[in-house]
């Protein structure tokens, strides 16, 4: 094999640029950009040096197939000046925009950022109450101004950036960490006797108005639906109590019987079978854990559906006739969770008999 005696980084880039190496999109992009930098700017920043390096080893293989060990190709020089990176592009940075009234966000790219944060914009806010949206011409993100946005960039950024505060997003962010706050979600409490939801906003506030809270499972429940946490001093343990206030259990089928007293006592009438469950002629089996869960429920008086049956006819109003889910392996979607085909609740079917060897 003929291979070439690199002298220079910027001879691996123009040989990652050809077809002997496969990269990936985001990586082909970034390699096209350090052709640019190193042939017309001559200068890049110590960030981009290090990501290069990385790629480096990403491509051992791929390297090692056409005769380059990749240890050797991180230790060749660059031609160009390598500049020390500047804080405001290796930090995400919150700011406020008076000229559009909109909070920002300005990070380096990172894919692992990207997608655990627009998994958390659609899993944790899918109502759009924190959806920061990337604005391409300004290379940052947006959001109007709203709570649970900038509660999101404070739990989020700081896994992947240091992250700087600005102005009076700074500020806010001062008071609040100068301040200790028991609950930062909306949580139902119990005071001397009376209870109350905290940390709640106007929608909650709306929804909540001719809602008797307790701790009572029916209450509970609807507490689950609307994403409000139940506070230790409520549940205390008790099974029924942290059955009704989770939105996503799990339940072992040895105690299928007691689960059911548990769904009748909440008024559910639908149960939608979901992932894992037979389909067609497989549904009639005669043994298994599928055949003993159905069998539960029909002898509880539940009407059964597939999950692919759709349920339109129930008032959004009327919590008890939403469907619950029921599957057999603990994948769970969005679209099971909001929308039209949301849920009451998404039990997961475990089962925790031992394995008999023979």
């Amino acid at each position: 094999m003929n291979t070439i005696d690199f002298t220079t980084k910027e001879q691996v880039i123009f040989f990652m640029m050809t077809t002997s190496i496969s990269l990936s999109h985001y990586d082909y992009k970034f390699i096209s950009n350090m052709q640019s930098l190193t042939h017309d700017k001559k200068q890049i920043t110590t960030g981009q040096a290090d990501l290069f390096d990385k790629l480096l080893h990403k491509y051992r293989k791929q390297f090692a197939t056409n005769g380059y060990e990749s240890n050797d190709l991180v230790k060749l020089p660059w031609k160009c000046v390598v500049v020390e990176s500047l804080p405001k592009y290796t930090n995400a940075n919150v700011d406020w925009d008076d000229s559009v009234n909109k909070l920002t966000i300005r990070v380096p790219f990172k894919k692992d950022f990207i997608a655990t944060f627009r998994k958390e914009m659609t899993d944790g806010f899918p109502d759009g109450s924190a959806d920061w949206v990337w604005n391409s011409e300004r290379k940052r993100y947006e959001s109007d101004p709203k709570t649970y946005s900038l509660k999101l960039a404070y739990e989020i950024l700081p896994k992947f950036f240091t992250t700087v505060y600005h102005n009076e997003v700074k500020d806010i962010i001062t008071e609040l960490e100068s301040t200790k706050v028991k609950y930062t979600d909306p949580t139902l409490i119990v005071e001397d006797g009376v209870y109350t939801v905290v940390n709640s906003n106007n929608v909650l506030d709306e929804l909540l108005l001719n809602v008797t809270l307790d701790n009572t499972p029916k209450c509970l429940y609807r507490m689950s639906q609307l994403g409000i946490k139940v506070d230790e001093s409520i549940t205390q343990g008790d099974p029924e109590l942290l059955f009704a206030s989770s939105y996503i259990v799990e339940c072992d089928i040895d105690e299928v019987d007691q689960w059911c007293n548990w769904l009748t006592n909440i008024k559910v009438e639908n149960i939608l079978l979901g992932r894992g469950s037979p389909s067609g002629a497989r549904g009639e089996i005669k043994d298994g854990i599928f055949r003993e869960c159905k069998d539960a429920l029909n002898k509880n008086q539940f009407r059964l559906h597939m999950q692919k049956d759709l349920l339109n006819d129930y008032e959004e109003e009327d919590m008890h006739t939403l469907p619950v889910l029921v599957q057999f392996n603990s994948i769970v979607e969005p679209e099971q969770c909001h929308g039209i085909n949301r849920n009451g609740k998404i039990i997961i079917i475990t089962n925790g008999r031992p394995i008999k060897i023979i």
